[in-house]
Parts: structure tokens; C-alpha cells; sequence
């Protein structure tokens, strides 16, 4: 993200106007922004999860007028992705970059070890037995575990793999009006059987992570792949560009990226993540049509395509997954793309509703505690049913 938008500085402006900070930061800044009279910014990128309270609390201004004039064409998007930015029937941002949580493995070890590439918890964890050599320097596996942000995301990623979110959704849909849910719908599902699957699958990831899996950041685990110190990764296909692009890396075209594996009573599915160009609500409308005209040249197939061609591997847009240069350029591309036709992704492992943030920050507290032995897994997950309870009751959801 740091180097797509040192290109959108070098080709709009002076880098004085653009400001970048970390992703915590970011959430911080985009609803303290909110507050202001008016806004310091033009255009913000949101994480798609935020959208939600996004809307609900005035951060962003509706897109229907300026779209209605643009060259924008929704049809253009993969129709999960376009609806990231929809709420209510309402597009208030528009896709500008995504990217899919994956399971990138080390092909040649495969080879060498004659496996099989897997498709199942079990069989991760089998894989990953086998090729667990600490003493040589290899790791079975890599992912977040980080207090926080990053193990929450992978709790609510795995548990969706064993076919249930973290809150009663009909997961069974191709698409979902997030804005439209009430009720028992809001209400958390966490010390069920998924969830204890979910914590024992994590428990038994760590028997093949580096030690310090559950203190290192989301960089630290892409070097121990990126170096050879790992056999398998799971990461966000925005990092695994790095496999391919950097030169330090020594896994280039040595990985074979794969849908998550599903759980017990999941299916096979990839999370959606990524960012939406937003409008802010106090921008004076002089200044908001301005903003779209930027939006609407950073999210052109023609800006894509050369993200694309310089490292950044998927992009929303069908012309350009089809262009034949962009699909040349990484493996990435075609992957993604095969798991859009099959509507392998989804986003509703991340449910971007007005309390997102707030579940985020408690499963990132409870299963990090289960994980280091602090409290039993039952409990972790009684005491973030809890405490998520209380926060869905006080809204008034039932």
C-alpha cells in the first residue's frame, strides 16, 4: 500500500499532500477527522470492514450523484467487491484496492516431499508436520497471531471456514445487505462448536509456528516466508506480491497460492479485504466534486493496470484481471480471479456493521488470552460471546 500510493503522489501531487499512517491509526484518524467542522481531506481510504459505522456516524457523503455522471461502471467490478462500498443500497465508496486472505505454500517442498496440497484444517496441520524442521531452519507455517487486530482477523477468518461468522448471519448467501440486519441476527456466536473448532485449529498451528509467532507483526511472518524459513503462509495477497517482486525474495514462483482451506462444516472460501475511496461528509460540495474526479482517475482500469503490472496483485475490476499483460505479470492474478468466477469470496467473515470495531477489539483481547494459556478456551470465547452481547443489547438490537 505504502508504494501504490507513492505512485499516486508522483503522478497527482507533491508528497505534502498525501498522508499515510499505520492502519490502527488510520481508524483513529478517519472518525477523529469526522469531528472536524471540515475535513483535512479531500478523499480518505477506509478499511472495508469500517463501512458500516462509517456511514452511521457522518464520516462519508453519498457517490449516487457523482456517479450517475462518471465513467465508473459498477459491472466492471466483481459484484462482492462493488458491494463493499454499498450500504443501504447507497454507494458510498468506491473499490480501490483489494485483496484476498490466502494460504501460500511452497510448491518445490511439496515436490520434494511428494504431498499433496491441502485442502482441509487436517491436513494443514499434516502438511505442515512434515515439513516443520526447526532444526534447519523451516517452520510448517506463518500467520497472524499478534495481539489484537491481526488475531482477530484470523479467528473470524478460520471460524468461517467451519461455515459460521461471528455473529448469526445467513452465511449461505451470495450477497448481503448488511445495513438490513436486526435482531437475532446481531447477536454473537462464539462459544459454539465452530468456535471451539476454530480455537483447537489455532492451538494446533502453533505446535508447527515459529516460536514467536504470537508476538510477531504482519511483516515479520511475510519475511520468514519471504527467506525461505517457512513452508506455508497464510497472508493477504497484497503481501504475497512480495514473493514474486522483491529481490531479496527466495520463494519467487516457488508458491502455489490456495482458498483457504475449509474447517468442519465449512466450505472453501477466501476473505475479501481491502480499501474504499470515500468522500468525506463535511467536504464544502465544491470540494467534494473535485475529490470524486480524483477517485474516479485512481480507480480507472487504466491506473489499475499499471498497479497491476508494478507489484500490486489484484485489482477489483474484470477488464483489467482479463488484460493478458496484467494476468502475465503473477500468478496472483489469475488466482484471484478463478476464485471470483466460482463466487469463492466473500467478506462476511468480516461483517462490516456499526460495531465491527468493537468486535474486532474484544476477540482480539479474549483469543489472544486462550492462545497463551491465560484463560481455557471456553472461557475466552463464553467471555467474548458476553461481552459482545452487551454491546449488541445496548444498541437495541433485541
Amino acid at each position: 500500500m505504502r508504494d501504490m500510493w507513492s505512485d499516486f503522489r508522483a503522478k497527482l501531487s507533491s508528497r505534502k499532500n498525501f498522508t499515510l499512517v499505520p492502519l490502527p491509526l488510520l481508524q483513529e484518524e478517519v472518525f477523529e477527522n469526522a469531528r472536524r467542522k471540515r475535513s483535512k481531506y479531500d478523499v480518505i481510504a477506509v478499511n472495508m470492514p469500517w463501512l458500516g459505522e462509517a456511514v452511521t456516524r457522518d464520516v462519508c457523503r453519498p457517490l449516487t450523484e457523482y456517479l450517475e455522471k462518471s465513467e465508473i461502471n459498477p459491472l466492471d467490478f466483481h459484484p462482492n467487491i462493488w458491494a463493499t462500498g454499498s450500504w443501504n443500497k447507497i454507494q458510498y465508496g468506491v473499490p480501490i484496492y483489494c485483496t484476498i486472505e490466502t494460504l501460500a505454500i511452497r510448491k518445490d517442498l511439496l515436490e520434494a516431499y511428494k504431498l499433496q496440497a491441502p485442502s482441509n484444517f487436517d491436513r494443514v496441520i499434516e502438511v505442515g508436520r512434515q515439513l516443520h524442521q526447526p532444526h534447519r531452519g523451516l517452520n510448517g507455517v506463518v500467520w497472524n497471531a499478534a495481539r489484537g487486530m491481526p488475531i482477530a482477523h484470523s479467528f473470524m477468518f478460520f471460524m468461517g471456514c467451519c461455515g459460521s461468522a461471528v455473529i448469526n448471519l445467513p452465511t449461505a448467501r451470495l450477497y448481503m445487505d448488511y445495513s438490513q440486519l436486526s435482531g437475532e441476527q446481531m447477536r454473537p456466536r462464539l462459544a459454539t462448536e465452530a468456535g471451539r473448532k476454530t480455537l483447537d485449529f489455532m492451538h494446533r498451528l502453533l505446535s508447527i509456528s515459529p516460536p514467536d509467532i504470537l508476538d510477531i507483526d504482519w511483516n515479520r511472518g511475510l519475511e520468514y516466508f519471504m527467506t525461505g524459513h517457512s513452508a506455508m503462509a497464510y497472508t493477504w495477497t497484497m503481501r504475497a506480491a512480495r514473493f514474486e517482486y522483491d529481490i531479496r525474495s527466495a520463494v519467487k514462483r516457488k508458491v502455489e497460492y490456495l482458498a483457504h482451506p475449509h474447517g468442519p462444516g465449512g466450505t472453501s472460501v477466501s476473505p475479501i479485504g481491502g480499501f474504499l475511496l470515500i468522500i468525506p461528509h463535511s467536504l464544502p460540495p465544491e470540494r467534494a466534486k473535485l475529490a470524486f474526479e480524483a477517485i474516479s482517475w485512481m480507480a480507472s482500469p487504466a491506473a489499475m493496470k499499471e498497479h497491476v503490472k508494478n507489484g500490486f496483485p489484484v485489482a477489483p475490476r474484470f477488464s483489467v484481471s482479463a488484460d493478458p499483460e496484467a494476468a502475465a505479470s503473477t500468478p496472483i492474478v489469475r488466482f484471484v480471479d478463478r476464485l471470483a468466477k466460482k463466487n469463492k469470496l466473500q467478506n462476511w467473515q468480516r461483517p462490516p456493521i456499526p460495531e465491527y470495531h468493537l468486535v474486532e477489539e474484544i476477540l482480539g483481547c479474549e483469543i489472544y488470552a486462550a492462545l497463551t494459556g491465560e484463560i481455557s478456551d471456553q472461557e475466552a470465547l463464553e467471555r467474548a460471546q458476553g461481552r459482545i452481547d452487551k454491546i449488541m443489547r445496548e444498541a437495541g438490537y433485541y
